[in-house]
């Protein structure tokens, strides 16, 4: 059997790392004294569940971080799961997402209607939310100007049909409060202080548990995936270098135990902050290179000759559009000039 200590990125739930590969939700699992794991299903292929963290008050109350997908089957899971660690779902009085994407905040309206539940969701995220929901975004000749903008063949267009407006399949919300860096929320016996950390969606935010050492990483951080970058970004951001600074800023909890929102709780966060940073700037290094080369060419052509983990035949619809966005990205980062300090140092040596 492998030495933990020898890895440098290991679980700290071989349950969770089980049920997550055989794409089924697992059991719930007592992290720490007064700390619950639970497994949300979610629709997605390929992701078969939404992490979400339970933390039960002295008073006996919950608060949950990223309650999961929305509907029935969400809530009846949730109800389930909160009822086996021997509560009901009328003690949750918070509800934290730590961004706006369907599988994190999806739940959260429906637990504030079912049972009085406060959302917090942080200010930045807020402006994303409202933007990404805006129907404007779906008419069909701005549609059309971006698809003529990434130089997208005709013959390819069809498909593309779902994959703009509200993407993300959420609702617009309105949070009881409004969270930002350096905020502390106190929810008998936990003290969490709030981290942004923008790369993802421009308002993800990190929440730490300094006195049981715990990183609710959401998105930002995974054991294994690799989140997409920009996926919810407001004008004149910068998601990669804003992506690759917040993972350079959470040097301070490398010892920390990281709780995900998807895949299983692990240690390791230096090797993996460097691991992540790494892998997008493989995909920044392969479009600066074709830059000389491609020039002013559409995005498409760019994306066409990159290296995709689901190949570029296989992608469709959203998968595709994210795809274009993602390279989209990646030039503009190239051609700002603001890619070359990462591109010019080995990402492994990154503290």
């Amino acid at each position: 059997m492998t030495d933990p200590a020898s890895l440098a990125i290991w679980p700290t739930s071989i349950p969770q790392r089980e049920a997550w590969d055989a794409g089924v939700t697992g059991e719930p699992e007592l992290v720490a004294d007064g700390v619950w794991a639970i497994s949300s299903p979610t629709p997605i292929s390929g992701l078969p569940c939404t992490l979400t963290y339970v933390l039960a008050s002295s008073d006996g109350s919950l608060h949950v971080i990223d309650p999961g997908w929305g509907g029935d089957v969400g809530m009846e899971a949730l109800t389930r799961s909160i009822e086996r660690i021997g509560y009901s779902i009328g003690a949750i009085q918070t509800v934290v997402a730590t961004h706006f994407h369907a599988d994190h905040l999806g739940l959260c309206g429906a637990l504030r209607d079912e049972v009085g539940a406060q959302i917090l969701l942080s200010r930045t995220e807020r402006a994303v939310l409202a933007q990404e929901t805006a129907q404007s975004r779906a008419a069909v000749t701005e549609v059309q100007a971006q698809l003529d903008e990434w130089g997208v063949p005709e013959a390819r267009r069809a498909e593309f049909g779902g994959a703009f407006g509200n993407a993300f399949g959420v609702t617009d919300i309105e949070p009881d409060r409004l969270i930002s860096h350096g905020d502390r929320l106190e929810f008998g016996g936990h003290t969490l202080e709030i981290v942004e950390t923008p790369g993802h969606t421009e308002g993800h935010v990190c929440l730490i548990d300094h006195d049981r050492q715990h990183v609710y990483s959401g998105d930002h951080v995974l054991p294994r995936i690799f989140s997409g970058v920009g996926l919810g970004a407001l004008p004149g951001s910068d998601a990669l270098n804003d992506y690759f600074t917040s993972l350079v800023n959470l040097a301070t909890v490398d010892e920390y135990e990281v709780l995900p929102g998807h895949e299983y709780r692990f240690r390791g966060l230096a090797a993996r902050r460097r691991e992540i940073i790494h892998h997008h700037l493989q995909r920044t290094r392969e479009v600066a290179d074709l830059i000389p080369r491609l020039g002013n060419a559409p995005i498409w052509e760019y994306a066409r000759q990159l290296s995709w983990t689901l190949t570029w035949g296989g992608m469709k619809g959203h998968s595709l559009q994210s795809a274009l966005r993602q390279t989209e990205r990646h030039k503009a980062f190239v051609l700002s000039g603001r890619a070359e300090p990462w591109l010019v140092s080995d990402s492994r040596s990154f503290s």
